[in-house]
Protein backbone atom coordinates (compact mmCIF):
# COMPACT_ATOMS: atom_id res chain seq x y z
CA UNK A 1 0.00 0.00 0.00
CA UNK A 2 1.52 3.32 -1.06
CA UNK A 3 2.18 6.03 1.51
CA UNK A 4 0.24 9.29 1.23
CA UNK A 5 1.98 12.65 1.49
CA UNK A 6 0.21 13.30 4.80
CA UNK A 7 1.51 10.02 6.21
CA UNK A 8 5.01 10.85 5.02
CA UNK A 9 4.88 14.27 6.63
CA UNK A 10 3.75 12.66 9.88
CA UNK A 11 6.64 10.19 9.79
CA UNK A 12 9.27 12.78 8.99
CA UNK A 13 8.04 15.34 11.53
CA UNK A 14 7.97 12.59 14.17
CA UNK A 15 11.60 11.84 13.32
CA UNK A 16 12.50 15.53 13.57
CA UNK A 17 11.01 15.64 17.06
CA UNK A 18 13.43 12.92 18.21
CA UNK A 19 16.33 14.42 16.29
CA UNK A 20 15.91 17.94 17.68
CA UNK A 21 14.26 17.41 21.09
CA UNK A 22 12.90 20.33 23.13
CA UNK A 23 13.24 20.63 26.89
CA UNK A 24 9.48 20.63 27.38
CA UNK A 25 6.43 19.45 25.46
CA UNK A 26 2.71 19.84 26.03
CA UNK A 27 -0.46 19.05 24.07
CA UNK A 28 -3.36 21.32 23.17
CA UNK A 29 -6.22 19.88 21.09
CA UNK A 30 -3.84 17.52 19.26
CA UNK A 31 -1.09 20.07 18.65
CA UNK A 32 2.37 19.49 20.15
CA UNK A 33 3.83 22.48 21.98
CA UNK A 34 7.63 22.59 22.16
CA UNK A 35 9.94 24.75 24.26
CA UNK A 36 13.69 24.41 24.35
CA UNK A 37 15.75 27.59 23.99
CA UNK A 38 18.81 27.44 21.70
CA UNK A 39 17.46 30.24 19.48
CA UNK A 40 15.56 27.74 17.30
CA UNK A 41 12.02 28.16 16.01
CA UNK A 42 11.66 24.40 15.64
CA UNK A 43 12.46 23.97 19.34
CA UNK A 44 10.09 26.75 20.35
CA UNK A 45 6.96 26.31 18.27
CA UNK A 46 3.72 24.38 17.93
CA UNK A 47 3.59 21.38 15.59
CA UNK A 48 0.15 21.57 13.96
CA UNK A 49 -0.30 18.24 12.18
CA UNK A 50 -3.35 17.12 14.19
CA UNK A 51 -6.35 18.91 15.65
CA UNK A 52 -9.17 17.44 17.70
CA UNK A 53 -12.48 17.25 15.90
CA UNK A 54 -14.91 19.83 17.23
CA UNK A 55 -12.27 21.79 19.16
CA UNK A 56 -12.60 25.58 19.23
CA UNK A 57 -9.75 27.15 17.26
CA UNK A 58 -9.73 30.54 19.00
CA UNK A 59 -9.71 28.94 22.41
CA UNK A 60 -6.92 26.54 21.42
CA UNK A 61 -4.72 29.40 20.17
CA UNK A 62 -5.41 31.28 23.40
CA UNK A 63 -4.27 28.29 25.45
CA UNK A 64 -1.10 28.08 23.38
CA UNK A 65 -0.36 31.76 23.88
CA UNK A 66 -0.85 31.41 27.63
CA UNK A 67 1.48 28.39 27.83
CA UNK A 68 4.31 30.24 26.10
CA UNK A 69 3.64 33.42 28.09
CA UNK A 70 4.26 31.41 31.28
CA UNK A 71 7.73 30.73 29.86
CA UNK A 72 8.28 34.37 28.89
CA UNK A 73 8.19 33.47 25.22
CA UNK A 74 5.92 34.51 22.35
CA UNK A 75 3.87 31.79 20.71
CA UNK A 76 5.10 30.50 17.35
CA UNK A 77 3.32 27.99 15.10
CA UNK A 78 4.92 25.62 12.58
CA UNK A 79 2.55 25.06 9.65
CA UNK A 80 3.41 22.25 7.27
CA UNK A 81 1.75 21.40 3.97
CA UNK A 82 -0.48 19.13 6.09
CA UNK A 83 -1.54 21.73 8.69
CA UNK A 84 -4.61 21.00 10.81
CA UNK A 85 -7.06 22.66 10.76
CA UNK A 86 -6.52 23.91 7.19
CA UNK A 87 -7.81 27.40 8.04
CA UNK A 88 -5.16 27.91 10.75
CA UNK A 89 -2.81 29.87 8.48
CA UNK A 90 -5.44 32.48 7.62
CA UNK A 91 -6.68 32.61 11.22
CA UNK A 92 -3.19 33.35 12.57
CA UNK A 93 -2.53 36.00 9.93
CA UNK A 94 -5.72 37.79 10.91
CA UNK A 95 -4.62 37.56 14.55
CA UNK A 96 -1.37 39.39 13.78
CA UNK A 97 1.01 36.48 13.23
CA UNK A 98 3.54 37.02 10.43
CA UNK A 99 4.87 34.40 8.04
CA UNK A 100 8.51 33.48 8.77
CA UNK A 101 11.23 31.17 7.45
CA UNK A 102 9.61 29.16 4.63
CA UNK A 103 11.54 25.90 4.53
CA UNK A 104 11.61 22.73 2.46
CA UNK A 105 12.17 19.20 3.72
CA UNK A 106 14.31 17.20 1.29
CA UNK A 107 14.60 13.44 0.98
CA UNK A 108 16.59 10.64 -0.63
CA UNK A 109 16.95 6.90 -0.16
CA UNK A 110 20.29 5.51 0.98
CA UNK A 111 20.98 3.26 -1.98
CA UNK A 112 24.12 3.82 -4.05
CA UNK A 113 25.84 6.31 -1.80
CA UNK A 114 28.97 8.13 -2.93
CA UNK A 115 32.23 7.12 -1.22
CA UNK A 116 32.80 8.77 2.13
CA UNK A 117 35.99 10.34 3.45
CA UNK A 118 36.75 8.26 6.54
CA UNK A 119 39.12 10.96 7.81
CA UNK A 120 35.97 12.86 8.82
CA UNK A 121 35.60 11.76 12.43
CA UNK A 122 32.32 10.64 13.98
CA UNK A 123 31.64 11.52 17.62
CA UNK A 124 28.63 10.52 19.68
CA UNK A 125 28.58 13.43 22.16
CA UNK A 126 29.03 17.20 21.73
CA UNK A 127 32.66 17.35 22.75
CA UNK A 128 34.73 20.51 22.37
CA UNK A 129 35.85 19.77 18.79
CA UNK A 130 32.26 19.15 17.70
CA UNK A 131 31.04 22.49 19.03
CA UNK A 132 34.04 24.31 17.56
CA UNK A 133 33.16 22.85 14.15
CA UNK A 134 29.43 23.59 14.08
CA UNK A 135 29.15 26.74 16.21
CA UNK A 136 28.92 30.08 14.47
CA UNK A 137 31.65 32.42 15.82
CA UNK A 138 28.91 34.95 16.65
CA UNK A 139 27.21 32.59 19.14
CA UNK A 140 27.67 33.57 22.77
CA UNK A 141 28.47 31.06 25.48
CA UNK A 142 24.83 30.64 26.50
CA UNK A 143 23.76 29.74 22.97
CA UNK A 144 26.65 27.30 22.61
CA UNK A 145 25.66 25.63 25.88
CA UNK A 146 22.00 25.42 24.83
CA UNK A 147 22.92 23.84 21.48
CA UNK A 148 25.17 21.32 23.22
CA UNK A 149 22.29 20.54 25.59
CA UNK A 150 20.07 19.70 22.60
CA UNK A 151 22.57 17.07 21.49
CA UNK A 152 22.75 15.68 25.03
CA UNK A 153 18.96 15.24 25.07
CA UNK A 154 18.91 13.06 21.95
CA UNK A 155 17.90 9.48 22.79
CA UNK A 156 18.40 7.89 19.37
CA UNK A 157 21.64 6.92 17.56
CA UNK A 158 23.57 10.15 17.05
CA UNK A 159 26.54 10.80 14.80
CA UNK A 160 28.41 14.10 15.03
CA UNK A 161 30.82 14.54 12.14
CA UNK A 162 33.95 16.66 12.53
CA UNK A 163 36.35 17.53 9.72
CA UNK A 164 39.78 18.79 10.71
CA UNK A 165 42.29 20.87 8.80
CA UNK A 166 45.46 20.22 10.69
CA UNK A 167 44.52 20.51 14.37
CA UNK A 168 41.55 22.79 13.67
CA UNK A 169 37.95 21.47 13.54
CA UNK A 170 36.61 23.44 10.58
CA UNK A 171 33.35 21.73 9.51
CA UNK A 172 30.78 19.45 11.02
CA UNK A 173 27.22 18.29 11.21
CA UNK A 174 24.80 15.99 12.99
CA UNK A 175 22.77 12.94 12.00
CA UNK A 176 20.16 11.14 14.11
CA UNK A 177 18.69 7.78 13.08
CA UNK A 178 15.01 7.45 14.00
CA UNK A 179 13.18 4.31 12.88
CA UNK A 180 15.31 3.88 9.72
CA UNK A 181 15.15 7.61 8.92
CA UNK A 182 18.40 9.59 9.03
CA UNK A 183 17.80 13.22 10.00
CA UNK A 184 20.67 15.54 9.04
CA UNK A 185 20.97 18.92 10.70
CA UNK A 186 23.40 21.45 12.24
CA UNK A 187 25.67 21.40 9.19
CA UNK A 188 28.26 24.16 9.29
CA UNK A 189 31.59 25.08 7.76
CA UNK A 190 33.61 27.83 9.39
CA UNK A 191 33.77 30.91 7.18
CA UNK A 192 37.50 30.93 6.22
CA UNK A 193 37.21 27.31 4.98
CA UNK A 194 34.15 27.54 2.75
CA UNK A 195 34.33 26.70 -0.93
CA UNK A 196 36.68 23.76 -0.43
CA UNK A 197 34.12 20.93 -0.54
CA UNK A 198 34.19 20.32 3.20
CA UNK A 199 30.40 20.39 3.49
CA UNK A 200 30.19 17.68 0.85
CA UNK A 201 32.68 15.54 2.76
CA UNK A 202 30.68 15.91 5.99
CA UNK A 203 27.37 14.99 4.33
CA UNK A 204 28.87 11.95 2.57
CA UNK A 205 30.35 10.72 5.83
CA UNK A 206 27.08 11.16 7.75
CA UNK A 207 25.06 9.37 5.07
CA UNK A 208 27.46 6.43 5.10
CA UNK A 209 27.36 6.30 8.89
CA UNK A 210 23.54 6.41 8.88
CA UNK A 211 23.30 3.55 6.42
CA UNK A 212 25.66 1.48 8.56
CA UNK A 213 23.36 2.21 11.51
CA UNK A 214 20.38 0.75 9.65
CA UNK A 215 18.83 3.85 8.07
CA UNK A 216 17.12 3.39 4.71
CA UNK A 217 16.28 7.00 3.88
CA UNK A 218 17.55 10.45 4.80
CA UNK A 219 15.95 13.86 5.24
CA UNK A 220 17.17 17.38 5.84
CA UNK A 221 15.58 20.82 5.93
CA UNK A 222 16.67 23.81 3.86
CA UNK A 223 15.34 27.32 4.35
CA UNK A 224 14.17 28.92 1.10
CA UNK A 225 16.85 31.12 -0.44
CA UNK A 226 19.77 29.11 0.96
CA UNK A 227 21.27 28.43 -2.45
CA UNK A 228 24.49 26.91 -1.12
CA UNK A 229 22.60 24.22 0.80
CA UNK A 230 20.26 23.61 -2.13
CA UNK A 231 23.27 22.99 -4.42
CA UNK A 232 24.97 20.79 -1.84
CA UNK A 233 22.02 18.46 -1.34
CA UNK A 234 21.03 18.47 -5.02
CA UNK A 235 24.49 16.99 -5.61
CA UNK A 236 23.47 14.11 -3.34
CA UNK A 237 20.16 13.67 -5.24
CA UNK A 238 17.93 14.95 -2.45
CA UNK A 239 14.51 16.06 -3.72
CA UNK A 240 11.96 18.31 -2.06
CA UNK A 241 9.25 16.35 -0.28
CA UNK A 242 7.14 19.04 1.45
CA UNK A 243 7.37 22.49 2.95
CA UNK A 244 6.53 24.40 6.07
CA UNK A 245 6.70 27.90 7.48
CA UNK A 246 6.21 29.57 10.83
CA UNK A 247 3.71 32.12 12.09
CA UNK A 248 4.83 34.36 14.93
CA UNK A 249 4.01 37.79 16.29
Amino acid sequence: MSESLQQRIQRFEHAHLWAWPPRETAYVCGWILRFGGASSRRLNSVQTLAFEEGADLERAVGRVEAWYAQREHLACFQLTDGVRPPELDRFLEERGYRRKSPTGVYWRDLNELPPADVSVEIETRPRTAVMQAIADPQWDEQLRAERAAVFERIRRPLGLAVLFEGPEPVAGGACVVVEEIAVLHSLHTQYPYRGRGYGKSVVARLLGWAKAMGAREAITKIEEGNEASERLFAGFRFTRCYGYHYRER
